[in-house]
């Protein structure tokens, strides 16, 4: 039996009753596998995966390093990472040890999957729109 992953975000009956449907259809076969289900149940979200992380450096930065011009220029992936994360993340202010404050945008670490997944469509959006990237399937 191959690894199972499935997460429910229970919104609704309907997603209730499929996660229900879920754990009958395949509980038994995952025991007597000696693989057994695990069930969490959280509030809170996951931090983003490296799934995530991996694609955007490579399918999202990596275009728009490749494909970008600005004023006749280039920039490297790391620019772009630091001048889109300035641009789209939330910020707030912090408190410097000599008590003077500071503006500081969130890392990308600190995001849950669906944060990241807002931040990468408004990355690849502006990117599309401003300056012209045409992202291509990386499958």
């Amino acid at each position: 039996m191959s690894e199972i992953y499935r997460e429910f975000v229970l919104r609704g009956p309907s997603v209730w009753k499929a996660l229900v449907a879920f754990v009958k259809a395949n509980a038994k076969a995952a025991c007597d596998a000696r693989k057994p289900l695990r069930v969490i149940v959280t509030s809170s979200e996951r931090k983003r995966s490296a799934e995530q992380n991996a694609r955007l450096w490579k399918a999202v930065y990596e275009q728009i390093e490749q494909q970008s011009w600005v004023n006749g220029r280039q920039y490297d992936k790391d620019t772009w990472h630091e001048y889109l994360a300035e641009k789209f993340l939330p910020k707030k202010e912090v408190e410097m040890p000599d008590g003077t404050m500071r503006l500081r945008r969130k890392s990308t670490t600190e995001l849950t999957i669906s944060e990241f997944g807002e931040y990468m469509q408004a990355v690849e959006a502006y990117a599309a729109s401003e300056l012209g990237v045409v992202f291509y399937d990386q499958g």
